[in-house]
């Protein structure tokens, strides 16, 4: 078993998570891989094994794990994406954060996941991913969006507009402060914010929503994911922010952006006691009423 552990940075939080992967390693006679960032604080409170390997930074894992574990909370995972891409490798998000959608597997319950992974008994969720086509000019590199891509006004000045098209019929011409072209992963993430409809991760659509229209009758629309999205942006000034889950880059007014499905999935390791409803049960506190409790 190869698995490798990423986080953003080292927290003494994680010891137990850490010292869980390396008895499972062990155990199977397998492998613990971490990125070049962890390096230190590992080598000093850990006693790691002789074949541990060190990534480079962004070095995708295809070829060289079965397992990825996420510590953090869900931007973390979101960052997992254009480390997996098209490999397949499983990727389990164990939540440090906050509210914790993607990343829903408590640390308590880490062990027990684990050692289901290792026995085969494990769930996969797989979800649909964002490919911008122009991304490699934009960002350097191809970028792969899990929850949503963003185009959003540069200032706190006027609004902007962004037409959008959809297989090149035009749709509307978005006066607003951004617009959002979301996953059903990221219904429940900035999309939700913004008014936007939850869906479930297998509906098979996209979510346009606009960030603050300036008409009230401009509302999300779900459209499905088989189709080629193209939004260009406009304003008084000369720049725009546009974003891939946690990726940003500033592009220019007229820039075409060109976004369809990914042909790949990422594959989400789900506890077996967590299902999509009941998470969001959970952290929207859906039915959360004192009505529903008995007085003491």
């Amino acid at each position: 078993m190869r698995i490798c552990i990423f986080s953003r940075e080292y927290n003494s939080d994680y010891n137990n998570v850490v010292k869980t992967a390396l008895d499972v390693v062990r155990k199977t006679k397998g492998q613990i891989l971490f990125y070049e960032n962890l390096r230190q604080e590992l080598n000093e409170n850990f006693d790691l094994p002789s074949n541990t390997v060190f990534l480079e930074k962004n070095k995708t894992l295809a070829g060289h794990a079965d397992l990825i574990v996420s510590l953090g909370g869900d931007g973390t995972l979101l960052e997992t994406v254009n480390l997996i891409l098209d490999s397949g490798i499983p990727v389990m998000g164990i939540n440090f954060g906050r509210l914790g959608f993607l990343s829903n597997i408590q640390k308590e319950d880490f062990e027990e996941a684990l050692n289901d992974f290792v026995e085969n008994k494990h769930i996969l969720s797989p979800r649909s991913l964002l490919q911008i086509d122009n991304s490699e000019k934009i960002f350097g590199r191809n970028i792969y969006g899990l929850n949503e891509i963003t185009i959003q006004k540069s200032d706190s000045s006027s609004m902007i507009s962004v037409k959008a098209f959809i297989n090149g019929e035009f749709v509307n011409n978005y006066w607003a402060d951004g617009l959002i072209l979301s996953t059903p992963t990221g219904s429940t993430a900035y999309s939700l914010s913004c008014n936007g409809p939850i869906m479930s991760p297998y509906s098979g659509d996209f979510i346009l929503t606009p960030i603050s229209p300036h008409n009230l009758s401009t509302r999300p629309i779900v459209i499905p994911d088989n189709v080629v999205v193209e939004l260009i942006p406009d304003g008084r000034t000369n720049s725009f922010i546009f974003s891939v889950d946690s990726f940003q880059a500033n592009i220019p007014c007229g820039q075409k952006i060109i976004v369809r499905k990914a042909p790949f999935c990422l594959n989400f390791v789900r506890h077996h006691k967590d299902t999509f409803f009941s998470v969001i049960r959970e952290k929207l506190m859906w039915g959360e009423d004192i009505r529903n409790y008995e007085k003491k």
